[in-house]
């Protein structure tokens, strides 16, 4: 397989945890941050035009399960009309050669106890809650723009992630903070459930792996086993 070059990308989400670390790891000299909204379809337009665009790695989303049972209408707008928003940008300008969209193995649900393996990637998507439930719907809309207007994807579901620099409300570092306050360590339902975790620069190697070297198709990570939340 042929080795992809891009030549000027946007990160969207690069403010964010796993993003950061990927921008930190493929940063130039040229590197640029625009404080914005991916919702903004003026805005991605004229950063595509304007900075010469012609590959797009997709973060920015809203990623906390108990966020998205208390507020869900937040999540559809940033992850579904925001994802729809930059690719329709991607159709408008006809300039994209490639697009990353960063999903979650949260889509598929729930995986069985004794399962010894993750999902295949053609399984029934069956999410449990509005935050899997959105990032499957973005997923649709890839797969859609992919089909429909040859807008070359690829679709990638990574399991939780861990590092530096991560956000107090998810689990280690949540954990971490209240074991040094000496207070409880709160859990899910009767604390069975099982986790798989990939630290963050494991991660960002393999988003550098798939930037030069992906092909149309999803990259998956082993299914969280009776699963709940994504890092």
């Amino acid at each position: 397989m042929a080795t992809y070059e891009p030549k000027n990308i946007l990160i969207t989400g690069a403010a964010g945890f796993i993003a950061f670390h990927v921008a930190n790891r493929l940063s130039s000299p040229n590197l640029k941050f625009v404080k914005g909204d991916i919702r903004s379809a003026d805005l991605v337009n004229y950063l595509l035009i304007t900075e010469s665009i012609d590959t797009i790695m997709h973060f920015a989303a809203q990623t906390h399960v108990d966020k998205s049972l208390d507020n869900s209408f937040e999540f559809t707008k940033n992850n579904i009309y925001g994802t729809h928003v930059l690719l329709e940008a991607c159709k408008v300008t006809g300039q994209i050669r490639r697009f990353i969209h960063v999903s979650t193995d949260e889509v598929y649900g729930e995986t069985e106890e004794d399962a010894v393996v993750g999902n295949d990637e053609a399984l029934q998507l069956l999410p449990t809650n509005p935050y899997s439930a959105t990032k499957a719907g973005a997923e649709m809309l890839v797969m859609d723009y992919g089909r429909s207007y040859g807008v070359p994807v690829i679709t990638t579901r990574g399991n939780n992630v861990y590092g530096p620099n991560q956000f107090p409300e998810k689990l280690i570092p949540k954990f971490i903070l209240l074991a040094m306050r000496g207070q409880p360590l709160p859990i899910h339902g009767d604390g069975s459930n099982v986790r798989s975790y990939l630290y963050c620069e494991d991660v960002a190697e393999a988003f550098e792996v798939i930037l030069h070297k992906g092909g149309s198709w999803s990259c998956l990570q082993h299914q969280d086993q009776k699963g709940k939340e994504s890092d």
